[in-house]
């Protein structure tokens, strides 16, 4: 169990459950093995969080108020489909089960949830993500680090926004491409942003990086610049 909280210590979790006793319950063991467990009631109060934090693993009931908990997952991939999701329900459903499928959540559980092998399931799933473990080699002695979503220069770590390590991490996985302002409001904004909104961002990531870090290919875009 030591390595285990080692490997999950510096995810940040959030669970999404309208059953209150439920709800407190995983809370309270999960704060046990993560670095911040976060929670919510509904849809709309999980989606709040998760575009305004940085956000590793989210736990979902299949049958949450507003939007039900697989439609939740299936928005969040696009956001970050880094993010490990996880579906949990009270029914043996095999309609639940197909459309878990179809929505390629990372694992489904039948309640009550067994604690140790959502453990090892979630830290299985981080030994098979690269960039929760790997440090990204940038620039001039930079270094993006996936997990706890700051920069580093010269062992200094630089935090950033949520909007600001969306966006990187956008601009990192599309680093031979030109993403456009109209890519970078549907990932990072998920909702109708202005265009100086998206500038402003760019323009406070630029700041925090080394020189020339995003190019501004006019007429077209933004590119990651990394030799």
């Amino acid at each position: 169990m030591e390595k285990l909280h080692i490997k999950l210590q510096p995810l940040t979790l959030l669970i999404v459950e309208d059953d209150e006793s439920t709800l407190k319950w995983l809370e309270r063991i999960l704060l046990i093995y993560f670095k911040e467990v976060k929670t919510a009631s509904n849809a709309m109060d999980a989606l709040e969080i998760f575009n305004n934090q940085n956000i590793d693993v989210v736990i979902a009931d299949i049958q949450i108020p507003e939007v039900d908990g697989l439609h939740f997952l299936q928005k969040i991939a696009i956001v970050n489909p880094h993010c490990i999701r996880i579906v949990m329900t009270a029914f043996n459903n095999q309609i639940y089960l197909n459309r878990a499928i179809d929505a390629e959540v990372n694992f489904y559980f039948k309640k009550p949830i067994d604690i140790d092998e959502l453990l090892v399931s979630i830290s299985l799933s981080v030994k098979n993500k690269p960039m929760f473990l790997n440090k990204v080699e940038l620039k001039e002695n930079y270094t993006y680090d996936f997990v706890q979503k700051v920069i580093i220069n010269k062992n200094t770590k630089i935090n950033l926004t949520k909007k600001e390590s969306l966006l990187f991490e956008f601009l990192y996985e599309n680093k031979n491409s030109i993403v456009s302002l109209e890519q970078i409001e549907n990932v990072v904004w998920q909702e109708p942003a202005t265009n100086d909104a998206i500038r402003m961002v760019v323009s406070s990531l630029r700041k925090k990086l080394y020189k020339n870090s995003i190019e501004n290919i006019k007429g077209f875009g933004y590119k990651l610049s990394l030799e």
